[in-house]
């Protein structure tokens, strides 16, 4: 036999109150009647006459009324059989409903744990090729601004070309007349020494020779001579036709004559050309 608590659960049984239906008997109901009479009775005698003669008639009529034996209420053996039956059917049904509610729950979470794994592929899959996406925008952008640079970079070396070969005599000669000055200052200051590197520079070029000959400006003559009189194949001579800082060198390899203005000049005729 199916028990109670397999239809209504311990959760739940707190929410119902289940009562034993009370049967009233009419035995019951005169024993009540004359109650009310006995103590209708033992109360003052301040009532009219007429009070006294209704409750009088209202005993006699009860007095009259035939007691009603009690009987217990009697059950049907078939009904109890038959409410067993349907309690064990009940019981038989939840239990199935709980087992179907079970195999359901199953089947969801494991429906649940594969999509969670499907949209987590797919997510990571777009987020990858997003990303990808990105980069690649990311990375059309630098090498356009990249190849704007380039052009601007182009077109500003093509103008610079543009005014370089438009004023290069200009700034030839301009360079040239800045060389001069600044020779020209040089010569006033130290003329005795430049005139002793392009002596030294001369000689280097004359290795073969077995005789030379300097000839020096007159306010050149003595540092040179101090400088280089350690040489035995070389011979000092004044000039006052050879300029301050200039030098003319004569030997049996050939003549070579040297000053800083026309070293200058070649340099200007060059870029001149």
């Amino acid at each position: 036999m199916a028990k109670l608590n397999n239809v209504i659960s311990t959760n739940n049984i707190t929410n119902h109150v289940v009562e034993n239906y009370h049967f009233k008997v009419m035995s019951e109901m005169t024993l009540n009647e004359e109650n009310k009479n006995e103590n209708f009775q033992q109360s003052p005698q301040t009532t009219t006459e007429n009070a006294t003669t209704a409750v009088s008639q209202v005993s006699n009529d009860v007095e009259e009324i035939p007691p009603v034996q009690n009987q217990a209420p009697q059950i049907q053996p078939d009904f109890v059989e038959d409410l067993l039956k349907k309690t064990d059917e009940m019981s038989g049904n939840i239990i199935k409903l709980q087992m179907q509610i079970e195999s359901q729950e199953a089947e969801f979470n494991n429906r649940l744990n594969s999509e969670l794994e499907h949209a987590k592929e797919k997510f990571t899959k777009e987020g990858y090729e997003q990303a990808q996406k990105n980069f690649e925008s990311e990375l059309e952008d630098l090498k356009s601004k990249y190849l704007k640079s380039i052009e601007k970079l182009e077109a500003t070396t093509q103008t610079l070309n543009d005014f370089l070969l438009k004023n290069e005599k200009e700034l030839a000669d301009t360079a040239v007349v800045i060389a001069k000055e600044v020779i020209a200052k040089e010569l006033e200051e130290n003329s005795a020494s430049i005139a002793l590197n392009l002596a030294k520079e001369l000689m280097n070029e004359l290795k073969n020779a077995t005789k030379i000959e300097l000839k020096l400006n007159p306010d050149d003559f003595e540092y040179v001579k101090m400088h280089l009189q350690d040489q035995n194949n070389i011979k000092f001579s004044l000039d006052d036709a050879i300029n301050k800082g200039s030098i003319l060198v004569l030997s049996d390899a050939g003549n070579i004559e040297s000053n800083l203005n026309n070293r200058l000049q070649k340099i200007k005729n060059m870029a001149n050309e």
